[in-house]
Protein backbone atom coordinates (compact mmCIF):
# COMPACT_ATOMS: atom_id res chain seq x y z
CA UNK A 1 0.00 0.00 0.00
CA UNK A 2 2.87 2.37 0.83
CA UNK A 3 4.37 1.80 -2.65
CA UNK A 4 1.09 2.81 -4.29
CA UNK A 5 0.96 5.97 -2.18
CA UNK A 6 4.52 6.92 -3.18
CA UNK A 7 3.81 6.22 -6.87
CA UNK A 8 0.62 8.32 -6.70
CA UNK A 9 2.50 11.14 -5.00
CA UNK A 10 5.25 11.11 -7.66
CA UNK A 11 2.69 11.07 -10.47
CA UNK A 12 0.83 13.99 -8.89
CA UNK A 13 4.08 15.95 -8.47
CA UNK A 14 5.03 15.47 -12.13
CA UNK A 15 1.48 16.30 -13.24
CA UNK A 16 1.47 19.52 -11.23
CA UNK A 17 4.95 20.45 -12.50
CA UNK A 18 3.68 20.17 -16.07
CA UNK A 19 0.74 22.39 -15.13
CA UNK A 20 2.75 25.13 -13.45
CA UNK A 21 1.39 28.64 -13.67
CA UNK A 22 2.64 30.70 -16.62
CA UNK A 23 5.74 32.66 -15.72
CA UNK A 24 6.33 30.62 -12.57
CA UNK A 25 9.94 29.94 -13.58
CA UNK A 26 9.58 26.35 -12.40
CA UNK A 27 10.92 24.09 -15.12
CA UNK A 28 12.48 21.46 -12.85
CA UNK A 29 10.97 18.02 -13.38
CA UNK A 30 9.42 18.83 -16.76
CA UNK A 31 10.05 17.06 -20.08
CA UNK A 32 9.51 18.56 -23.53
CA UNK A 33 9.46 17.41 -27.17
CA UNK A 34 10.76 19.82 -29.82
CA UNK A 35 8.10 20.74 -32.38
CA UNK A 36 9.74 23.50 -34.42
CA UNK A 37 12.83 25.62 -34.89
CA UNK A 38 12.14 29.14 -36.16
CA UNK A 39 8.62 28.08 -37.17
CA UNK A 40 9.81 25.10 -39.25
CA UNK A 41 8.50 21.73 -37.97
CA UNK A 42 11.27 19.32 -37.06
CA UNK A 43 9.27 16.29 -38.19
CA UNK A 44 8.62 13.06 -36.36
CA UNK A 45 10.80 10.96 -34.10
CA UNK A 46 14.32 10.04 -35.17
CA UNK A 47 14.76 6.26 -34.84
CA UNK A 48 11.70 6.31 -32.54
CA UNK A 49 13.22 9.08 -30.40
CA UNK A 50 12.02 12.68 -30.38
CA UNK A 51 14.32 15.66 -29.92
CA UNK A 52 13.82 16.34 -26.23
CA UNK A 53 14.65 18.81 -23.48
CA UNK A 54 14.35 17.46 -19.94
CA UNK A 55 14.84 19.70 -16.91
CA UNK A 56 16.10 17.12 -14.41
CA UNK A 57 16.56 19.57 -11.53
CA UNK A 58 16.49 23.29 -10.78
CA UNK A 59 19.89 23.69 -12.50
CA UNK A 60 20.51 20.63 -14.72
CA UNK A 61 18.99 19.60 -18.04
CA UNK A 62 19.57 17.12 -20.84
CA UNK A 63 17.88 15.12 -23.54
CA UNK A 64 18.25 13.77 -27.06
CA UNK A 65 19.22 16.07 -29.94
CA UNK A 66 18.45 13.84 -32.93
CA UNK A 67 21.74 11.95 -33.10
CA UNK A 68 23.29 12.56 -29.73
CA UNK A 69 22.35 12.64 -26.08
CA UNK A 70 23.31 15.87 -24.34
CA UNK A 71 23.31 17.53 -20.95
CA UNK A 72 24.28 20.73 -19.24
CA UNK A 73 23.27 23.44 -16.83
CA UNK A 74 20.66 26.16 -16.96
CA UNK A 75 19.49 29.15 -14.96
CA UNK A 76 15.87 30.25 -15.23
CA UNK A 77 14.07 33.27 -13.86
CA UNK A 78 10.45 34.25 -14.32
CA UNK A 79 10.95 34.62 -18.08
CA UNK A 80 14.72 34.51 -18.57
CA UNK A 81 16.81 31.44 -19.25
CA UNK A 82 20.44 30.69 -20.00
CA UNK A 83 22.04 27.35 -20.82
CA UNK A 84 25.70 26.56 -20.16
CA UNK A 85 28.19 23.72 -20.16
CA UNK A 86 26.21 21.86 -22.84
CA UNK A 87 28.01 18.66 -23.77
CA UNK A 88 26.88 15.87 -26.08
CA UNK A 89 27.93 12.45 -27.22
CA UNK A 90 29.77 12.41 -30.54
CA UNK A 91 27.75 9.94 -32.62
CA UNK A 92 27.85 10.60 -36.36
CA UNK A 93 24.53 11.42 -38.02
CA UNK A 94 23.90 9.39 -41.15
CA UNK A 95 21.08 11.70 -42.26
CA UNK A 96 22.25 15.24 -43.13
CA UNK A 97 18.82 16.71 -42.32
CA UNK A 98 18.88 15.23 -38.81
CA UNK A 99 22.41 16.53 -38.34
CA UNK A 100 21.28 20.01 -39.46
CA UNK A 101 18.32 19.99 -37.03
CA UNK A 102 20.55 18.91 -34.14
CA UNK A 103 23.12 21.63 -34.92
CA UNK A 104 20.39 24.29 -35.11
CA UNK A 105 18.87 22.99 -31.88
CA UNK A 106 22.17 23.11 -29.94
CA UNK A 107 22.98 26.57 -31.37
CA UNK A 108 19.56 27.89 -30.32
CA UNK A 109 20.02 26.53 -26.78
CA UNK A 110 23.41 28.26 -26.57
CA UNK A 111 21.87 31.59 -27.67
CA UNK A 112 18.71 31.36 -25.55
CA UNK A 113 17.88 34.17 -23.16
CA UNK A 114 14.11 34.02 -22.66
CA UNK A 115 11.29 31.52 -22.36
CA UNK A 116 7.54 31.43 -21.95
CA UNK A 117 5.12 28.74 -20.87
CA UNK A 118 1.65 28.49 -22.34
CA UNK A 119 -0.19 26.09 -20.11
CA UNK A 120 -3.19 23.93 -20.62
CA UNK A 121 -6.74 24.70 -19.60
CA UNK A 122 -7.27 22.44 -16.55
CA UNK A 123 -4.24 20.40 -17.76
CA UNK A 124 -6.29 18.28 -20.18
CA UNK A 125 -4.42 19.60 -23.23
CA UNK A 126 -0.61 19.78 -23.18
CA UNK A 127 1.10 23.12 -22.77
CA UNK A 128 3.95 24.59 -24.78
CA UNK A 129 7.39 25.91 -23.93
CA UNK A 130 8.90 28.55 -26.20
CA UNK A 131 12.59 29.39 -25.88
CA UNK A 132 14.02 32.41 -27.72
CA UNK A 133 17.28 34.27 -28.13
CA UNK A 134 19.75 35.34 -30.79
CA UNK A 135 17.00 35.40 -33.42
CA UNK A 136 16.19 31.74 -32.72
CA UNK A 137 12.84 30.29 -31.55
CA UNK A 138 12.35 26.76 -30.24
CA UNK A 139 8.80 25.48 -29.58
CA UNK A 140 8.20 22.38 -27.45
CA UNK A 141 5.17 20.45 -26.21
CA UNK A 142 4.92 18.53 -22.96
CA UNK A 143 6.37 15.03 -23.28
Amino acid sequence: MKTKSIALFLFAALFLAACAAPGSGSLAGTSWILQSINGIPVGGPVDNQNVTLIFTSATEMGGFGGCNSYGGSYQAGVSSIAFSDIMSTLMACVDNNISRVETEFFNALNEANAYSLTQCESCVVAGTLTITGGGQTLVFVVQ
